[in-house]
């Protein structure tokens, strides 16, 4: 799995727009524009402020409808078989921008996407190639089954309902909630809550500072889990028959588990735990470390 993308750039895009000078504003008007484009290509969209909404659909067309806000400029429109790259663009000189773009995007459902914004929040449907969203404040949303998903915000929530093969999402004090198949997963958080239900995890990587994480799914095969919390409490369920070993080390935290096995001291003189056990044939691996956090393991 690629690791995910920094948001950092889109940060700093941020700030200095909130730093220059006020401009010129402009009359809100309509937009409607469409071109040809290949059912599998990719579509590029840039936006600050408003909202993007984004839908696949059976036409190898894409379809740009909604308004620009006084504040836009205008909106770049270039469609090029494979590459579409949809811009919207505000004056160089833009202060605390009230008025951006709502925009309704039509897109081959095949397509692969590559949406930046900074506060205008993103809503995916129906698309089926793959997905990179990245949002400063704006919310993300993801509904349908794609090829792979990476996504990412600072303050944002990130909803994700039908996932893919491969998931990716980060958020800084957003909170996380994703549901979907069989599926490869890596989920960070610093603040925000963690909410993961799949069918299977092939592999899980989880890490998060002070947000809790939920986390519900099935171990397949020999899959390879790994959480780790500061001070977040864990709560992990898997079906009943799961064949895994399990290493489970928390500094300060409770160790509640379904399967029986109790958890021992790490030491007399410390209040951490550690347990440390293997149900079937101990194909999948499973290691969890909290500092300060509760671990429950639930089975289904």
């Amino acid at each position: 799995m690629k690791t995910l993308r920094n948001p950092i750039g889109l940060l700093t895009l941020a700030v200095v727009v909130g730093l220059l000078a006020a401009g010129p504003s402009l009359a809100q008007r309509s937009v409607d524009e469409k071109a040809a484009a290949d059912k599998d290509g990719t579509v590029t969209i840039e936006n600050i402020a408003g909202s993007i909404r984004i839908e696949g659909w059976d036409k190898a067309e894409v379809h740009v409808t909604g308004t620009l806000g006084k504040e836009v400029e205008e909106l770049k429109f270039k469609a090029g078989g494979s590459k579409t790259y949809i811009k919207v663009v505000y004056p160089k000189k833009t202060k605390n921008i009230d008025e951006g773009a709502d925009l309704v995007i039509m897109v081959p459902a095949g397509s692969s996407l590559e949406v930046e914004c900074v506060s205008a929040p993103i809503t995916v449907t129906g698309v089926t190639g793959d997905i990179y969203a990245s949002d400063i404040s704006g919310e993300v949303t993801v509904k349908g089954i794609c090829r792979e998903l990476d996504l990412e915000t600072i303050s944002g929530d990130l909803t994700v309902d039908g996932g893919a093969a491969e998931v990716s999402v980060q958020s800084i004090s957003g909170e996380i909630k994703a549901r979907g198949g069989k599926a490869e997963v890596e989920a960070q958080t610093v603040s925000g809550d963690l909410d993961l239900a799949f069918d299977a995890f092939t592999e899980l990587s989880v890490e998060s500072v002070s947000g809790d994480a939920d986390v519900t799914g099935d171990l397949a095969g020999d899959a390879d889990v790994s959480i780790d919390l500061h001070s977040g409490d864990l709560t992990l369920t898997v079906q009943g028959d799961v064949s895994a070993d399990f290493s489970i080390e928390t500094f300060s935290g409770d160790i509640k588990n379904a399967f029986g096995q109790d958890a021992k001291s790490t030491s007399k003189y410390t209040p951490g735990k550690e347990l440390e056990f293997t149900v079937g044939g101990g194909d999948a691996r499973v290691r969890i470390n909290t500092f300060s956090g509760d671990v429950v393991i639930r089975k289904k």
